[in-house]
């Protein structure tokens, strides 16, 4: 383009000094003795014209010669760029379809020529780890950590990541526990550190990470709540607690926090565990200052399986409850177990009877089956029975055609301890055909 335009410049020049000179040529004389040269003045300017072109592109030529290694250089490397890129597409594209292989082999590809080869060498560690090679997948990771130490987050939380997919669990403990040190506000390196320590059932940790929890907002406030409860749920309840350390309840439920010691879920676990370890007494009180604090059903509940040394006074403390609030089934089969516990066998069956139409849990049939056996009426002891494994068959998922009604059943009657916790006077009597 720049040549086309110098040769119109040159032709616009040479036809105006062509008309200037069309009356007067005029003459330039160049001398040196003994030689004199008489040239017309156009022509000499032609030849100025000429010479610069001449000179013009000669220089252009040489300078070209010189430049050509680095515009070759220039050349290849974009060629390089450009098939580093086609590799990473095709690296991409087999991860997404699944060709662990192949997408390996291609995203390590012209890599010193790639722009982003930290995605480069995290493509490749997954689709190791998707072919079984930890020890390749490992490497990639090193070497991406090598060439870009300041990635150190990104790189760690994905290997975290691929530990944590492969079952790794502990591996991926290390490294998010290590990530939040330097990290401590990475919301996504919190989050997977709950789901670990949930899967490694490490509920003190779990209990310490709930802050963090609430303040990155990782999850719904009811999901955090709920993940919250079923971490002291499962420390409490832990059987660690029951392995000869006669104190080790006692001590952990003083080191909760006071807000949770309000909790109804974390008292019950407490109280359960109470109540294995055949501290009545201890259960029994927690559970009344507990109620009189606020009431629970659930805590309820679990009163009336707790025999304290004044059966009398829990019974009172169940009353003053009826009269304040009115019956509710819990509340009804609490009173009737503690009817029971004090051989007030006619006042237990009442209140029993008045659980089941409340609404009670199943458990209450059996319970009533066998206060009435306890009391010589086996006949109407078998009827609830029946009636709780109708129950139970009602509430499990059973082919459409399976029988609704239960057959009589014939056989002797034999007691057994139906809620399992030991408790002499919660035990069952339940049919059984020999």
């Amino acid at each position: 383009m720049k040549l086309i335009l110098t040769i119109i410049v040159t032709l616009s020049v040479a036809v105006g000094l062509g008309m200037m000179s069309a009356n007067d040529p005029g003459y330039v004389v160049l001398a040196r003795d003994p030689y004199v040269v008489r040239l017309p003045l156009l022509l000499f300017v032609l030849m100025i014209i000429v010479g610069f072109l001449v000179l013009y592109l000669l220089f252009g030529f040489i300078a070209s010669l010189f430049g050509a290694p680095r515009k070759i250089s220039l050349w290849r490397d974009k060629s390089n760029e450009n098939a580093a890129h086609k590799y990473t597409m095709q690296g991409y594209a087999g991860l997404i379809e699944g060709n662990w292989s192949s997408a390996e082999a291609a995203l390590l590809k012209k890599l010193e020529y790639n722009k982003t080869p930290l995605m480069n060498y995290l493509g490749a560690a997954y689709a190791a780890q998707q072919q079984g090679n930890f020890e390749g997948r490992n490497g990639y990771l090193n070497e991406a950590l090598d060439r870009h130490p300041g990635q150190y987050l990104a790189i760690t939380l994905t290997r975290a990541r691929l530990h944590y997919q492969a079952g790794e669990v502990t591996e991926a403990r290390d490294s998010l526990e290590s990530l939040r040190k330097s990290s401590p506000k990475n919301g996504p390196a919190a989050k997977l550190l709950a789901d670990v320590y949930r899967d490694l059932e490490d509920w003190d940790s779990l209990v310490k990470l709930v802050p963090a929890m609430r303040s990155l907002k990782l999850f719904p406030a009811e999901e955090i709540e709920r993940r919250e409860r079923a971490a002291y749920d499962h420390l409490i309840g832990s059987p660690a607690l029951l392995q000869g350390e006669e104190d080790r309840q006692a001590t952990t439920w003083k080191s909760l926090p006071r807000a949770k010691k309000k909790d109804p879920v974390v008292i019950g676990s407490f109280v359960k565990q109470l109540i294995a370890s055949d501290k009545n007494k201890e259960a029994e009180d927690t559970l009344r200052k507990a109620l009189l604090k606020k009431y629970s059903q659930e805590l309820m509940y679990l009163y009336g399986k707790v025999k304290g040394p004044v059966v009398d006074y829990q019974i009172r403390l169940c009353q003053s409850f009826m009269d304040k609030r009115g019956p509710d089934p819990d509340l009804l089969l609490a009173l009737a177990r503690l009817y029971r516990y004090d051989n007030q066998l006619e006042i237990s069956c009442n209140f029993y009877r008045d659980a089941i139409s409340a609404g009670a849990r199943e458990e209450a049939y059996s319970d009533l089956g066998s206060l009435l056996e306890q009391m010589g009426d086996t006949d109407a002891a078998l009827q609830y029975y029946k009636k709780r494994v109708n129950v139970l068959l009602s509430e499990s998922d059973l082919p459409a055609d399976f029988p609704e009604e239960v057959p009589a059943l014939g056989g002797d009657l034999i007691a057994v301890d139906g809620n399992g916790d030991g408790d002499q006077n919660s035990g069952e009597v339940i049919p059984v055909i020999r």
